[in-house]
C-alpha cells in the first residue's frame, strides 16, 4: 500500500469522527431555551459524576396518576407561561416530549437531571433544600420534541408561592396514612 493510500485509511475514520461531534455539538445547541420550575435534589450518580435529580414542576400540568408524554409548551420563550397535555393528533407551536430510550423513559417529563461539576454539587444541594428558593431549569427544546437540560439557577420565592406552600391542604388528612401527622387525643375530664 502505499504512502497517500496509508494516510487516507488513517484519515478517514479522524475525519468520520469529527463530523459526528460536529453534528452532535449543532444538535445540542439548537433549540428553543425555556426556564421550568423544579423541585429535589440528589448529589451523585457514581458511574456518571455528579448530578442534580429534580421533579420538573411544570405550570398547569397536575398528574391524576397518568404519566402524560408530550406536552404543549405556551409563553414567550425562554418565560414558560402554561404547559397542558398534548392530546393525539393536537397541534402545538412548542411540544416536548417523553424520551422513552432515556434515563426516565415515560417518565422524562416528571424527572430530570443535569450533569453538574463536583465543586458545584454542594452549592446547589444547599439552595434545592432551601424552601424560601425556587429553582428554575432551562431546558433547550429541539424541533422534533425532545429537550435536554442544560442550567440551573435559583429565585427568592414570590407573596404568592409563599402563600400557596404554607396553604393547608386541599383534602382531608388520611388517618391511616403512615406520613400523616399523629392524631391529637383529647382527655376527658
Amino acid at each position: 500500500m502505499n504512502r497517500a493510500a496509508r494516510l487516507a485509511v488513517t484519515a478517514l475514520p479522524l475525519l468520520g469522527l469529527g463530523a459526528l461531534w460536529a453534528q452532535s455539538d449543532r444538535t445540542y445547541h439548537t433549540g428553543t431555551e425555556w426556564e421550568v420550575p423544579i423541585e429535589g435534589y440528589d448529589p451523585r450518580d457514581y458511574l456518571r459524576g455528579h448530578y442534580v435529580e429534580f421533579a420538573y414542576d411544570w405550570p398547569g400540568v397536575f398528574y391524576d396518576g397518568i404519566v402524560p408524554e408530550a406536552l404543549c409548551l405556551t409563553g414567550k420563550a425562554p418565560r414558560l407561561e402554561r404547559a397542558e397535555w398534548l392530546k393525539e393528533g393536537q397541534s402545538c407551536a412548542h411540544p416536548v416530549r417523553a424520551d422513552l430510550s432515556g434515563v426516565y423513559g415515560s417518565n422524562a417529563l416528571m424527572r430530570g437531571r443535569l450533569y453538574i461539576g463536583q465543586e458545584r454539587a454542594e452549592a446547589l444541594q444547599q439552595q434545592l433544600q432551601n424552601r424560601a428558593h425556587r429553582g428554575i431549569v432551562t431546558i433547550r427544546q429541539r424541533d422534533d420534541g425532545s429537550f435536554t437540560p442544560i442550567s440551573i439557577r435559583f429565585r427568592p420565592l414570590t407573596p404568592a408561592e409563599r402563600a400557596e406552600r404554607d396553604a393547608p391542604p386541599n383534602q382531608p388528612l388520611d388517618p391511616f396514612d403512615p406520613l400523616a401527622p399523629p392524631a391529637v387525643m383529647e382527655q376527658a375530664p
